[in-house]
């Protein structure tokens, strides 16, 4: 997930999978299943996602500067 700090504001640009990702993360928490390993039901591209935050190989946000 990108997100860009404008002058007013913010544009947060992520995939489809991450927004999947992050709408289960917000409905049950980064304590969920999900984040604990009982994540059979998700689709490989959102495990990829997951694995690849705990292990620090990714970065769940990165936020830029644009001050147009």
């Amino acid at each position: 997930m990108k997100i860009t700090r404008m002058k007013k504001g913010y544009i947060i640009r992520l995939s489809d999978t991450e927004m999947a990702v992050l709408n289960v993360t917000m409905s049950e928490g980064m304590g969920s299943g999900m984040w604990q390993g009982e994540n059979q039901h998700m689709d490989p591209e959102q495990k990829r996602i997951i694995t690849e935050v705990q292990t620090m190989k990714r970065d769940w946000m990165v936020i830029t500067e644009d001050r147009r």
